[in-house]
């Protein structure tokens, strides 16, 4: 079985790191690296990682909202709905695919909650 590589354009906050200290091992120590240059390259790493640490907290935030979603929609059952594209029916069921949370409707249609109109008990 052959593996290969996918060469990538983006540089994590490790890769980034080793580059980093790499380049400071290998400075000439009688011309070291200028202090603006220095003090750049340590704002960058530093904004990378805020930008990984934001990237984690949303991909949580919408877990936690996918979750609420499911549990709320699960009230829906029994209740008539109408869509947006002008029909309706009672509510069957709930159907979690993925991320997609969806109502069975009596007529045995499925539809993404974002296609729910009106709701009437």
């Amino acid at each position: 079985m052959a593996v290969s590589a996918v060469p990538s354009n983006t540089l994590d906050k490790n890769a980034f790191l080793k580059l980093f200290t790499v380049q400071l091992k290998n400075q000439d120590p009688l011309n070291p690296m200028d202090a603006t240059a220095f003090t750049a390259q340590m704002a960058q790493f530093s904004s990378l990682e805020q930008l990984y640490n934001i990237n984690t907290n949303l991909d949580h935030l919408i877990s936690s909202q996918n979750t609420l979603l499911q549990g709320l929609a699960v009230n829906l059952i029994g209740k008539t709905v109408a869509l947006q594209d002008g029909s309706s029916g009672q509510v069957t069921g709930i159907s979690f695919e993925g991320k997609d949370t969806s109502i069975i409707l009596d007529n045995q249609k499925t539809v993404l909650l974002t296609e729910i109109k009106n709701i009437s008990i």
